[in-house]
């Protein structure tokens, strides 16, 4: 569970975590956040997520962040746009439009990046990142994000006797275990979407359950 792990997935297009269409929570949901349209969202792991569109629709500015290069190049040219690309703190920029996209390690982004953010988009990182990985990821959201902050977060938990992640299991407990100390938490939705995820049925998996949460900054 390195960066060479996940950058050998879109080396080798091995990428049945991406989906094509915006996410069903992130559809439903995203309105309760009530931003104003010109908030910037911060979209941690962000490959070449189909989300991220969609937040831009609602007039929002997107920073992202991504370990690979390859997945950063193939959404501009999905959303067929053309990117200015520069270097800073040991990170490649790519910026088009709404968009704004970090190519590098998201624990060593400059703090005042995320400080910056009035929200945040989480379908992907949570649930990517093994148990210890997961508080480092919740400790980095706690210190940086400003006050009254908000994380709408997408998670996946399963029989964990069945599988072996990524994706982790991260159950109700363990969102609350994680988050409770600095965020208030509301389960917004709990829905099985095994089948919906035929890749993760292949991997052993007998039942999937797939849960919205809004987070805010105390």
């Amino acid at each position: 569970m390195d960066a060479k792990f996940w950058l050998e997935r879109w080396e080798n297009s091995e990428t049945g975590f991406h989906r094509e269409d915006a996410n069903a929570s992130l559809r439903r949901f995203w309105p309760r956040l009530n931003l104003p349209p010109k908030s910037t969202v911060f979209v941690p792991l962000c490959g070449r997520s189909s989300d991220m569109p969609l937040l831009a629709q609602n007039g929002h500015k997107i920073i992202g962040v991504e370990l690979s290069d390859i997945a950063i190049r193939m959404f501009f040219e999905n959303q067929k746009l053309t990117a200015d690309i520069r270097q800073q703190d040991g990170f490649d920029i790519w910026s088009a439009g709404p968009y704004e996209l970090w190519v590098g390690d998201m624990f060593k982004l400059p703090s005042q990046l995320i400080n910056n953010c009035s929200a945040v988009y989480d379908r992907a990182s949570l649930v990517a990142f093994p148990r210890e990985m997961q508080k480092d990821y919740s400790k980095l959201l706690a210190a940086h994000l400003a006050g009254q902050a908000q994380i709408l977060l997408v998670s996946l938990s399963y029989d964990q006797t069945e599988m072996e992640g990524p994706p982790f299991s991260t159950p109700a407990e363990r969102i609350e275990d994680l988050f409770q100390s600095s965020f208030d938490i509301e389960a917004l939705d709990h829905a099985m979407t095994l089948e919906e995820n035929e890749n993760l049925k292949k991997r052993g998996l007998t039942s999937l359950t797939e849960s919205c949460y809004l987070l805010k900054k105390r």
